[in-house]
Order: structure tokens, then C-alpha cells, then sequence
């Protein structure tokens, strides 16, 4: 039968209001259990048509909400001051390209050392003479983009979640849609950006700063991204950082299509555009990479490839209402063809009273130094792959030297000169002059020395010395032994890949800017982008992107290989099974699941806490199938416990022994958590009305002492209602612990199966009795076999000693003619000795046999 409850849930007790200590009036403490919502001052507009426009403090507008402030200010300023800020800031680049020709040679260098573009510097002139290149300065840049990529970019997108300060249900679901929307953009609608930071990380050791520049297109409605290369970008000879710099020039080497793109699309002023017939005039590096590319610059410029320059800096504009003269960032676009200025635009946010100053690229690090520019593998390596290359070559042209076919031929000799090509294993004749028998006698070969060993030792040592400086450990691991404790193999990676941990966390940095980016694009212009119906139903909405700290790069800086994953998900499984009851064992399998890349973790191993609410009813059946349930606050506890108990006591349903087994121990975990929210609901109840006004227990927040006086004296009118309604339920839940225990000890066996059981057994034990007497007999046979061999070996050497003592007497006496006698006692000496023998074999046999069994 079903549990009675004796006193309704709402039984109408409660306890008087708290007056003396704590006061009711929320003015007179405000604070208590107060959560203010103060939006704070704001500025109304009333419309014409009644409504009315509200402007918080601080507000920040993009352009769809203030187009005149993110307008092309080109077009309005005076022509005469534009033209003086052209010719100042042309006059500028020119001064800075000036300024670091020596790093565009340095990056040069560096693309020549990859041995690409077969144009590597050094090496002997001879005919014949190797160009080959070591292959170091390569390898170091394809593994170094392989292994980072791997980390920025892994299959399921790019970003991950992080919630700053108090974690709210609304600020979760707020940064799951944020990702989810994001690592769709980055994965699907911005197409190139995979393709184009790899570029930048295959770059990056050589020039070692390199570039990524975002940006909203309005004709494909979406973000764009775009490497940009170091030698593309210019910044003053003082300038200590690339964020600080005061100006920083990007060069846009664009063709005559795109240009008029830029012009119809307001990017650019109207300007009358006149077409090119000079390529701009290419960098260094740029040339030695269209070598590797194996590209030609055209004769004619036929695309009309055209330079404009995008300087990000800071001005002083007096015509600006906006900065009103003083000291702002600015983006002043010029065209080097026309010298004009084509665009000038506010880098700022419209409501930024700071005018901080907007990023578009972001600066990807190798290795950085004291200046504006970080150092690369040609700084590092450089000498040494120079080295490797010339060794190399040194090499294998003193092998090819070695067998070349080079003679010295005596001079004024007297022959008839032929030159005769001779194939392998074939048989020419040659015509040689009167007297000549042995052509060796008119020509030598010249001996040559063949491929030095200590060359070639010092090749080994020189390579390793440019590999060390940016390789990792994990070669190592190999000969590490597999009993060896985790912190051994961490340790050995961490300290082996030192360099590439920093580069690793300086990237990993470069993506959190471009992430910040792509956060603000969407903030302005979210309304405005193509997407598709899947990305719709995530729900996200452009005051999504107001916050800019809900998420962060999924890459870890701490972790930059997947052997050290390996290390730590070891070290998780050995301390979680060292120590289980400190761990969650799911969330331990988990990681090592998702480690191993394993898919649809949550089918293999489903998630008990996420669970969805259902009635009473589904509860029982999911419990019986061994589903998961859980209880919610502001269900009806006691009407479920009732309901539960109904079925955990009749004998069809939850009582059934194909049942029970299942369904008791997840009824009771699931009675568990429906007394512990009745009790707290309860506890709510009391204290709300005591206070006048709601408690709410269930949020997590610190309280006056006040507070702990009142849930003291609450606790003990919810003890009083706690037995008089759940007395009952406490025996119900002891028989069904009993019946657990009862269900654990095993299945019970009928009568006739325990007594053939039984049976088998003592068969089986009168067996194993008899074959031990067995052995036992079998033992003793051995040792009687073994004694009497072993007397019949004594008999043996005796008459073999007697026998060798009678021939030296026989000798003895024939000597002394006494061989009569001497017959006579070698007769009676053996027959002594063998009645001595028969004596003690006949006393052995009489002596009982110890450990003998009775047969």
C-alpha cells in the first residue's frame, strides 16, 4: 500500500515576522536579499510619433547606428589640407622603408636558405658543382605551421567559452550561443581564413613577425581575413611596439578592378582614376618568393596593379567635430599613383570618450626582441644553415670530384688524339703513337681526396645544433620506459620544447586580438550578415557581442603537443584511480575519451546530471529502464515521493524481482534528491514568511548573523514536519536498502541443482583423493628402485676393487714364484666380501620403510 502522509504539505504553520534584530523594511536594509538592477543614468530622445530613444551612459555605436561618425571624412575635409598630409605621410614611408631595407634582406636571406626557389647563395662554379640545401630552414618552418595550426584550428572550430566572475545560467547560455556562432564563421563563412593563417604560420619563423588583418566586407555580407606579410607593412625607425607605434603603413598592392570596387562601394573617394602601366615596385622578399612560387613579373601591367597605402595613425583635426583638434586615431588611405588622399576614417568607437584606438591587424610573434620587430629562424639558424648547405655541398662534390674522369696528359707527347665516349661494359680500341705500349705512360688520372669523415661528422654535429633551437622532446619519449612515473615524461617535454611552449602561448595570444576583432564585427553588423537557416536556430542576437570576455581561443597556452596531453590524461588516470573518491569518475573518462578522439562520447556514456524534467510516471519507467531522472525545485516532492513508494512496494512493478535490481537503487538516489528539495523548500517557506518577503534559500549568497538566527529557529519547525509527514517513508526506505543487499548476495539455486552441485563436488574431491594416494604409491616405488641401484653400483665397485688388488698380487707373486698361495686368498677374499655384502643388503630389506603408505 501506498504511504499515508498524515499532515498536508501547506499546512499553514509559519513563524511570526522577525522585528528586534532584522528588520522588515526593505529601506531601512535594502541590501540584505536585495539584487539591484540599476541601469544607471541615460539621456531620452522623444520621437515625433510618441516614442522615445533611450541612451545609456556609455553606449557604444556602430555604423549602422551612427553612419555619419564612421564616415569617409575625404570627401569633406579641405582638398588643400588633405594634399599637405599626403605629400608629409609619403615622404614618411619612404623614410621607413629606407629604414628597415636590412630586415627585408634578412627575410630575403631567409626564403633563400629554404632552398625553394634553387637560388640558394654559396657553393663551388665548376660544371657540375652541387646546388643542393640543406633542408633544415625548411623543415623547421612546415613543422612548426603543422604543429600550430593543430592547436589554433582543430576540427570543431577555433573558440571555446570562458565565463568571467559570478557563472549565471543567462551568461553560459549567452557564451555557448557566442562560440557556436563563431566557429561557424571562422569554419564555413569566412572561407579563407584556415587557408590564410596557415600561410601567416608557415611565414612566421622566417620573417618573424608576420600579419593578420580582418575586416567586414559589405558585397559578401561577411568578415574577411587576409595575411599580411612583414615586409607589407612599415613602421617608423622609433617605434618599441607594434601597437604603440605612431604609425603604421599597410600596402595594398590592388588591381584596376578592385580599386573601382573600393571606389563604387564609398570605401574610396570618387576619384578620376587613371589606369597603370608600372607594376608597383616589389620587395625583396617578395621577389624571392615569387622564384619559389616559380612566378614571373608581367612585362605590361595588365591587371593595372595599382599601391595604396593604409596608414593606421594619429592626427590633429581641427575641422573634426568629433575629436574637436585634439590627438586621435585616424585611418588615412592614400594612392600612390595619383598622390591623393582616397580615405580618412575615425578609429575609434562612436561613445568612446577615450578614443582608444581600433585594431584591424594583429601581429603574430616568433621570438621577440628589443624593438618593434621580433626575430626569426634567419636570425637564429641563418649561420648555421649556411653552414649545413656549404658542408653539404663540400660533400657531394668531393664525391663527384672523386669520380670524374680528370687526367693530365704529358705534354709534347706524340699520339694521335681521339676522343672517344665509352659506355659501361663495353671495349674500344684506340690508336697510340710508334713506341707507345702503355697509355699510363701519356696520361694520369688526377687523384683527387675522397669525402672527408671529419666532414661528415661535423655535418651531423652542426645539424643538430640548428635543430635544437626550435624542436621538441617527443623524439625522446620513445626511450623513455614505459614503467617510468608521468612526472618524468611531462617534465622531459616541457623542458625539451621550451622555445616552442612560448612561441606557442605568444600565438595563442595573436588569436584572442583577432577573436576581439571578429566579436566587434559582429557587434556591428550582425543585422546585416548571410546566414543560413542552421545558424539561425542558435538563437544568437547582436547584444550577444556586446561582451567581449565570454570567449577566448580553444587553444591552450600551456599545452602545445599532443604528447603532453597524452602525459597529463595519464597522470588524471593514475591519481583518479589512486584516489577515487576525490575524483568524478565520469568527467575522468570523459577527458580520456575526448583525448582519444573518440566520437559521441555522450551516447557511450551519458550524463546522469543532464537529465530533462517528466512526471511521476515517466520517472518510474525511466528508473526501471536505468535511465537517469532528476528532481527539480518547483515540482510537487511529496506527491513524487508518493508516487514513487506506490510503485517501489507493489509486487509487479517495482517489488519484481526482474525489476528490483535495476529500479531500487535508482529510487532510492532518486528519493535522495526530492527530500533534500522538499527540505529546502520547506526551509524557504518558513523564513519567507517571517521575513515578509522572499528568502530564497536556494541562491548561493552571504548572509547577516541575523540570517543564521532565523534558519535556526526554522529548523526546527521543518524537523517537526519532517516526522510527522516522512516518518513513514523512513521504513519503506530500509526495506528497500534490505532488499538491495538481499538482490547483491547473488541468485539462489532450486534444490535438485544444488544437490547435483554437491554431488559433482564430492566426486570430484574423492577423485583428487585418490589420484594423491596414487602418487604417493608411485613415489615409494622410485625410492625402493633407487636404493637398490644404488647398492648394486657398491657390489660392483668392490669386486672391481678386489679384482685390481688380486692382479697386482698375481703379478707379485709370480715374481716370488708364490702364485699358488696368492690364488688361494684372492678366492678367499672375494668370497668374504661377498658374504660382508649379502649381509648388509639382507639388513636394509628388514628395516622398515619411512612415509610408506599401507597398500
Amino acid at each position: 500500500m501506498a504511504t499515508e502522509f498524515p499532515i498536508p504539505q501547506d499546512d499553514g504553520r509559519f513563524i511570526d515576522p522577525i522585528v528586534d534584530g532584522m528588520q522588515s523594511d526593505e529601506e531601512d536594509n535594502p541590501s540584505v536579499f536585495e539584487i539591484f538592477n540599476d541601469t544607471g543614468p541615460s539621456d531620452v530622445e522623444e520621437l515625433p510619433d510618441g516614442s522615445a530613444i533611450v541612451r545609456l551612459d556609455d553606449k557604444i555605436l556602430g555604423p549602422g547606428d551612427s553612419p555619419d561618425f564612421y564616415e569617409n571624412l575625404a570627401e569633406s575635409l579641405n582638398i588643400a589640407d588633405l594634399e599637405g598630409v599626403a605629400v608629409k605621410y609619403l615622404d614618411l614611408i619612404e623614410k621607413d622603408k629606407e629604414a628597415r631595407e636590412g630586415r627585408d634582406k634578412q627575410y630575403e636571406e631567409g626564403l633563400k636558405r629554404t632552398g625553394l626557389g634553387n637560388d640558394a647563395p654559396g657553393g663551388a662554379q665548376f660544371t657540375g658543382a652541387s646546388k643542393v640545401v640543406h633542408p633544415v630552414m625548411a623543415e623547421a618552418c612546415v613543422d612548426f605551421s603543422a604543429r600550430a595550426i593543430k592547436e589554433l584550428f582543430p576540427v570543431d572550430g577555433p573558440v571555446k567559452t570562458k565565463i568571467i566572475g559570478e557563472v549565471t545560467d543567462e551568461k553560459v547560455m549567452r557564451a555557448e550561443r557566442k562560440r557556436d556562432y563563431m566557429n561557424w564563421q571562422l569554419t564555413e563563412q569566412i572561407e579563407e581564413y584556415r587557408d590564410e593563417l596557415e600561410q601567416l604560420l608557415t611565414q612566421q619563423p622566417l620573417g618573424g613577425s608576420q600579419y593578420l588583418k580582418m575586416w567586414y566586407d559589405d558585397q559578401k555580407r561577411r568578415p574577411c581575413a587576409e595575411f599580411v606579410p612583414i615586409d607589407n607593412v612599415y613602421l617608423p625607425f622609433a617605434a618599441a611596439n607594434f601597437y604603440t607605434a605612431s604609425r603604421v603603413t599597410e600596402v595594398n598592392d590592388i588591381t584596376q578592378e578592385e580599386f573601382e570596387l573600393r571606389v563604387s562601394r564609398k570605401l574610396y573617394c570618387d576619384v578620376e582614376i587613371y589606369r597603370t602601366s608600372m607594376e608597383p615596385e616589389e620587395s625583396k622578399p617578395q621577389k624571392a618568393n615569387n622564384k619559389i612560387e616559380g612566378k614571373t613579373s608581367q612585362a605590361e601591367n595588365i591587371d593595372g596593379i595599382r599601391r595604396v597605402y593604409h596608414i593606421y595613425t594619429w592626427l590633429e583635426l581641427d575641422d573634426d567635430t568629433f575629436s574637436k583638434g585634439e590627438r586621435a586615431p585616424y585611418i588615412l588611405m592614400i594612392d600612390e599613383t595619383t598622390r591623393d588622399v582616397v580615405g580618412l576614417y575615425r578609429n575609434w568607437e562612436d561613445g568612446d570618450d577615450a578614443m582608444s584606438k581600433l585594431d584591424w591587424l594583429v601581429e603574430f610573434k616568433f621570438i621577440p626582441w628589443r624593438g618593434a620587430y621580433a626575430i626569426g629562424l634567419p636570425h637564429l639558424i641563418g649561420g648555421l644553415s649556411a653552414a649545413l648547405t656549404g658542408t653539404l655541398r663540400a660533400l657531394l662534390d668531393s664525391a663527384h670530384i672523386n669520380n670524374a674522369p680528370t687526367m693530365l696528359k704529358l705534354k709534347g707527347a706524340k699520339i694521335s688524339g681521339q676522343s672517344i665516349s665509352i659506355e659501361p661494359t663495353q671495349v674500344s680500341e684506340i690508336e697510340g703513337a710508334p713506341g707507345v705500349d702503355d697509355i699510363r705512360k701519356i696520361a694520369m688520372p688526377v687523384p683527387f681526396n675522397p669525402p672527408s669523415v671529419v666532414l661528415f661528422q661535423l655535418l651531423g654535429w652542426v645539424t643538430a645544433a640548428a635543430k635544437g633551437v626550435v624542436t621538441t622532446a617527443e623524439e625522446k619519449i620513445a626511450d623513455i620506459n614505459s614503467n617510468a612515473p608521468v612526472g618524468t615524461t611531462q617534465a622531459l617535454i616541457e623542458q625539451g620544447a621550451a622555445v616552442f611552449s612560448a612561441i606557442h602561448a605568444r600565438i595563442h595570444n595573436s588569436q584572442a586580438r583577432v577573436l576581439k576583432i571578429l566579436n566587434r564585427l559582429n557587434r556591428w553588423y550582425f543585422d546585416e550578415q548571410r546566414m543560413g537557416e542552421v545558424v539561425k536556430d542558435l538563437g544568437v542576437e547582436k547584444e550577444d557581442f556586446n561582451r567581449e570576455s565570454d570567449v577566448i581561443p580553444v587553444s591552450d597556452p600551456h599545452i602545445f603537443a599532443e604528447t603532453q596531453r597524452y602525459a597529463q590524461i595519464q597522470a588524471l588516470a593514475a591519481r583518479a584511480q589512486a584516489n577515487p573518491d576525490l575524483y568524478n569518475r565520469l568527467a575522468v573518462e570523459k577527458r580520456i575519451l575526448k583525448q582519444l578522439k573518440m566520437p559521441d562520447i555522450n551516447e557511450v556514456l551519458p550524463d546522469p546530471a543532464n537529465v530533462k524534467e517528466m512526471n511521476s510516471a515517466l520517472e518510474n519507467v525511466a528508473m526501471t529502464l536505468g535511465k537517469p531522472v532528476g528532481a527539480f525545485p518547483q515540482q510537487d516532492h511529496l506527491a513524487h515521493i508518493q508516487m514513487h513508494l506506490s510503485y517501489l512496494q507493489d509486487p509487479l512493478y517495482g517489488a519484481n524481482p526482474i525489476m528490483a535490481k535495476v529500479f531500487i537503487p535508482n529510487c532510492l538516489e532518486h528519493l535522495k534528491q526530492h527530500l533534500a528539495l522538499w527540505y529546502l523548500n520547506q526551509v524557504d517557506s518558513y523564513a519567507s514568511v517571517a521575513l515578509q518577503r522572499p528568502f530564497n534559500v536556494m541562491k548561493e549568497q552571504s548572509l547577516p548573523g541575523q540570517a543564521d538566527q532565523l534558519l535556526a529557529a526554522v529548523g526546527q519547525h521543518v524537523h517537526q514536519d519532517t516526522q510527522a509527514q516522512l516518518g513513514p517513508i523512513a521504513q519503506v526506505i530500509q526495506q528497500a536498502m534490505a532488499a538491495i543487499q538481499q538482490l547483491s548476495g547473488g541468485p539462489q539455486m532450486d534444490p535438485a541443482t544444488q544437490a547435483f552441485v554437491q554431488t559433482s563436488m564430492a566426486e570430484t574431491q574423492r577423485r583428487a583423493a585418490k589420484d594423491q594416494a596414487e602418487i604417493q604409491i608411485k613415489t615409494v616405488q622410485l625410492q625402493q628402485e633407487n636404493q637398490e641401484f644404488m647398492l648394486g653400483e657398491q657390489i660392483d665397485m668392490a669386486k672391481n676393487t678386489e679384482n685390481n688388488l688380486t692382479q697386482e698380487r698375481i703379478k707379485s707373486a709370480e715374481l716370488t714364484k708364490d702364485a699358488a698361495s696368492l690364488q688361494h686368498e684372492q678366492f678367499k677374499t672375494a668370497i668374504d666380501a661377498q658374504n660382508a655384502i649379502q649381509a648388509t643388503l639382507n639388513q636394509q630389506m628388514q628395516q622398515p620403510t619411512l612415509g610408506a603408505p599401507n597398500v
